[in-house]
């Protein structure tokens, strides 16, 4: 997902990008790309979750 300052990003947006992130880690070849990736899943999940309640609002 390609960021763009200034305009927030939607809840799903961000979900997909965890979902992305996670299916990536998934065929990682080693465990350390795979904490890396899961990692970065857990913050776009995050954000997500964030996203959801500002729209919420």
């Amino acid at each position: 997902m390609e960021y763009v300052p200034g305009i927030p990003s939607t809840s799903s947006e961000c979900a997909c990008e965890a979902e992305r992130l996670l299916q990536q880690a998934n065929r990682a070849n080693d465990a350390a790309a795979m904490g890396r990736l899961i990692a970065a899943a857990d913050v776009w999940a995050k954000l997500s979750l964030a996203a959801a309640q500002r729209e919420g609002s």
